[in-house]
C-alpha cells in the first residue's frame, strides 16, 4: 500500500511538473519534476562503488571466504527507499549480494540528521534528512521529526524481515546469535541483523533508552556529524566531550547492555568515555564501528592511534571503513595497509591485535566504498596477501569472527 501511495504521489509530482512546463514554467516545471526521482539520484550518485577491484579471485581464497562467519559493524541500509529484496544497479546492500558475499550478521544502523550549516537560518531548514525525507515523499512526519524517521526505518527493516520468509533474522541476544551460527553450519543460509542508532540526538519526546532496548537496538553511537545535548561530534564546532547529560546517558546505556559506539565522536568526548570505563562508572567493553586510524591517514574522520589502543584494552572493537577518507585511498589496498597498521599497533601496545580489529564499511552511508556487499571474498583475499603478515586464521577473526564473538561475549541473555 505505501508502495503505490509513493509512486501515485511521484505521479502527481512529475504532472504537476509537467503542467508547469505547458504554462509557461520551463525552470520551475523541471524542479518540480526531479523532485520525484530526486533521493533516487541521490542514491545512484552517493552510493557507489570504486572502479578497478576486478583483481580475480583464486580458488583458495573463495574456498577459504565461504568458511568464515562474515560480519559487517555499520551500515545505513534503511536509510534508503529501495526494494531490499531484489539485487539493485544503486546501493550497496540487499539481500542478493549479502548471499553473494556469504554475509552472516549484518548491522543495520539508524542515522536520522545532518546539519549542513548552522550559519543558515533555521528557516532554510538546515538538517539535510529533512530534504531526503521531502523530496522522497515520505510521510510528514519524517520531515521534522527524528524520531518518526527511526520509527520508519525500523518499519523498513521489519518489512524486509517479514518478507524475507526466514532468511533474514533480527539477533537481538545471546540465544540468537547461538541460534544464528548454528543455522550457518548447517548451511541453511540465515542472515541475521542487528540494529544500532547513529546519534543519540532522538532521545527526547517518545524515544529513550528503555525502549531502543525493548525495541532491539544493541549498539549506540552518542554523535553522529553534529554535536548534540549528551555530548560533541568530531565534525562540530567545539569538539568538546560529555556533557552532564551524556555522562548519565552513557551509564544508563551500560546499564541496559547496550554497547556504547564511539564513531563520530570528539578526542575529548572519546577521553570522557575511556575515564568512566577506567573509574568503573561503566563496565561495557566500547566500540568504534566504522573509523580509520589517524596513523594511516590523518583527518578527523579518523580515531588518533592511542585512542584505538585504549578502546581496544577495554576488550573493545575497532570497525575499519571501506572509503576514503577513513582510508588513505579508495582502494583494497589501502584497506590492507589500514588493518595490518591497526593490527601491529594493538600488539605493539601488549594487545593481541588481530583480536580487536573489525570491518565496518559504512555502506549506504552515502560514500564511496572498495566493495559493496557482494565483495567480501575480495577483502579476504586482499587481507590474506603476504604483505600484510596476517595469517588465514587472522583473516577469518577480521572479516567476522571477532564481531561475533564480542557480541557473543556482551548481548544480554
Amino acid at each position: 500500500m505505501m508502495n503505490v501511495c509513493f509512486r501515485l504521489a511521484q505521479l502527481g509530482v512529475v504532472a504537476g511538473g509537467g503542467w508547469l512546463l505547458v504554462q509557461g514554467f520551463p525552470v520551475l516545471g523541471i524542479c518540480v519534476a526531479l523532485l520525484a526521482c530526486w533521493y533516487w539520484l541521490l542514491d545512484r550518485m552517493a552510493n557507489r562503488v570504486v572502479r578497478g577491484n576486478t583483481e580475480p579471485v583464486s580458488e583458495d581464497t573463495s574456498s577459504f571466504h565461504d568458511g568464515c562467519f562474515i560480519a559487517d559493524l555499520h551500515a545505513d541500509i534503511c536509510l534508503w527507499r529501495r526494494d531490499l529484496m531484489r539485487k539493485n544497479r544503486r546501493g550497496h546492500v540487499d539481500l542478493p549480494r549479502l548471499r553473494e558475499g556469504n554475509v552472516a550478521l549484518q548491522f543495520v544502523t539508524v542515522p536520522t540528521k545532518l546539519v549542513i550549516s548552522r550559519r543558515f537560518p533555521r528557516v532554510f531548514f538546515r538538517d539535510l534528512f529533512f530534504w531526503g525525507a521531502f523530496m522522497s515523499l515520505q510521510h510528514p512526519a519524517t520531515w521534522f521529526s527524528t524520531s518518526a524517521r527511526v520509527r520508519l526505518q525500523l518499519h523498513r527493516l521489519e518489512s524486509w524481515i517479514a518478507q524475507s520468509g526466514g532468511a533474514i533474522r533480527l539477533v537481538c541476544s545471546r540465544s540468537q546469535l547461538d541460534e544464528l551460527e548454528g543455522c550457518r553450519e548447517r548451511n541453511e543460509g540465515v542472515i541475521g541483523v542487528m540494529l544500532g542508532l547513529e546519534g543519540a540526538h532522538v532521545l527526547r519526546g517518545g524515544l529513550d533508552v528503555p525502549w531502543l532496548a525493548g525495541n532491539g537496538f544493541r549498539v549506540v553511537g552518542i554523535t553522529h556529524f553534529n554535536d548534540n545535548q549528551f555530548g560533541y561530534s568530531a565534525h562540530g564546532l567545539r569538539r568538546g566531550g560529555l556533557t552532564q547529560a551524556g555522562r548519565k546517558l552513557v551509564q544508563e546505556l551500560d546499564s541496559h547492555a547496550i554497547t556504547i559506539d564511539l564513531a563520530h565522536a570528539s578526542a575529548e568526548l572519546i577521553d570522557d568515555v575511556l575515564e568512566m570505563h577506567g573509574q568503573g562508572e561503566i563496565s561495557r567493553p566500547l566500540i568504534v564501528s566504522h573509523t580509520g586510524i589517524r596513523g594511516v591517514h590523518d583527518h578527523r574522520r579518523n580515531i588518533a592511534d592511542d585512542h584505538a589502543v585504549a578502546i581496544a584494552g577495554t576488550g573493545g572493537l575497532i570497525g575499519i571503513s571501506l572509503f576514503a577518507p577513513a582510508l588513505p585511498r579508495a582502494d583494497l589496498a589501502a584497506l590492507g595497509e589500514s588493518v595490518s597498521y591497526t593490527v601491529k599497533l594493538l600488539d605493539d601496545a601488549g594487545i593481541e591485535g588481530a583480536r580487536h580489529v573489525a570491518i565496518g564499511s559504512d555502506f549506504d552511508g552515502a560514500v564511496r566504498t572498495v566493495v559493496d556487499a557482494s565483495g567480501w571474498e575480495r577483502i579476504a583475499g586482499e587481507l590474506m596477501k603476504p604483505a600484510y603478515g596476517l595469517t588465514p586464521k587472522q583473516v577469518e577473526w577480521i572479516v567476522g569472527a571477532n564481531t561475533r564473538n564480542f557480541f557473543a561475549d556482551n548481548l544480554p541473555d
